[in-house]
């Protein structure tokens, strides 16, 4: 007899009422040769949020929905959990599936992605994962931006680009499936991550020589919200990315992801630097465990980056003319950092200053439209070659 996968996915919610349903039924309606094992966890929402999820449920299990697979069955629980991390696992340890996925409770499956999703499994039986593209959606659905991604690159996975100031995260968790096997690998995700456990998951899996395959073709879509976690704050993310870079780069490798912590802070609290760092403390708390030795390292690596921030900023409020500013944040840096003075972001500001306001503005520029010529031809070249 022909072997038909079987899909465990688990949905994560909280107080999500309003798209829920959409995302239940973008699982339920999935139509090809498999079935379908779907653990809903509700985090104990008052939104009537539970309402929506019985009734699907009670739907399939009274045989009144139109299912357009081998079968499906409906698990929901509603408790408090310790996170999304946590309740992504407790729906993984109950799952009996080959192919394991999860769906946040306001994201979607594009239509079809199981039926490609199996297929492409059962032609590569090397990939531990298989991961698409899609979109990027608003409140109701509007497209925003398409989410091309790229094949895996363990380097870029554990890097933030500098040139552009930004993470290179190109996997699409909305997009992406793993067989059962990889939970015997490499374990579940790690409930310590409350913002990028989906990244630390990818890069465990890269770190372990697993196999990771991108696809060309939408799978799913990701509903970027005022108020979820990703728009929350620009560096919302900061905490989970400097423990992955910690744990895949080295602590001795911290301090330029440091500076870019800082400096990303500082624009937050309108380049207080004092308050940065103070603000800054707190990414300490996740290493309190660490042996002495290493958090002596990484206290290292954090004074280091802080230095290298201030010449950052200074550039940055050299730009925005507030000079004085720029100056005083310039010397805080070499008053620790002598040696500072010879770095690429001091030798940067000081050319900048003394070249005045109208050249160093022609110079910024130039400088960002070369940035911009490589993101694009380097990093972005999916969304150029669909233009072509």
């Amino acid at each position: 007899m022909p072997h038909f996968p079987r899909f465990s996915i688990v949905t994560p919610s909280y107080n999500q009422a309003a798209f829920i349903g959409e995302t239940i039924e973008s699982v339920i309606s999935q139509a090809g040769e498999f079935e379908i094992e779907y653990f809903v966890m509700d985090g104990g929402s008052s939104d009537g949020s539970i309402e929506v999820i019985k009734k699907y449920a009670d739907l399939i299990s009274a045989e009144r929905w139109p299912i357009k697979c081998r079968g499906i069955s409906i698990k929901w629980y509603s408790q408090k959990d310790k996170g999304q991390s946590d309740a992504i696992n407790q729906g993984l340890r109950q799952a009996t599936g080959d192919i394991f996925s999860y769906i946040n409770s306001d994201d979607l499956y594009c239509p079809g992605a199981f039926e490609r999703i199996a297929k492409e499994f059962s032609d590569r039986p090397e990939a531990d994962f298989i991961y698409g593209d899609g979109d990027v959606i608003d409140e109701v659905g509007n497209l925003q931006w398409e989410w091309l991604s790229r094949p895996y690159n363990h380097s870029l996975m554990t890097s933030y680009h500098f040139l552009w100031n930004d993470f290179t995260n190109y996997i699409m968790q909305q997009a992406t499936f793993w067989r059962k096997s990889v939970i015997n690998k490499i374990g579940y995700f790690d409930e310590s991550f409350h913002y990028a456990m989906d990244v630390e998951y990818w890069v465990r899996a890269g770190d372990a020589g697993l196999k990771l395959i991108h696809r060309p073709y939408k799978v799913g879509k990701f509903r970027l919200i005022k108020g979820t976690k990703s728009l929350s704050s620009p560096t919302v993310f900061w905490e989970d990315y400097l423990e992955i870079f910690r744990r895949y780069r080295g602590s001795q490798s911290l301090s330029i992801f440091f500076a870019y912590y800082y400096y990303n802070l500082a624009k937050e609290v309108d380049f207080d630097i004092q308050l940065t760092l103070e603000e800054g403390n707190r990414v300490f708390r996740q290493w309190k465990l660490l042996p002495d030795r290493e958090k002596k390292i990484i206290e290292q690596q954090a004074s280091r980056g802080g230095d290298l921030a201030c010449f950052l900023l200074a550039n940055e409020l050299h730009k925005k003319q507030l000079n004085d500013l720029a100056t005083a944040t310039f010397k805080k840096g070499l008053s620790t950092r002598p040696l500072g003075v010879i770095h690429i972001f001091s030798l940067s500001y000081i050319f900048k200053k003394n070249l005045g306001i109208r050249i160093s503005g022609l110079l910024d520029n130039v400088t960002q439209n070369l940035i911009n010529w490589y993101r694009w031809k380097r990093f972005q070249y999916r969304y150029h070659q669909r233009k072509l």
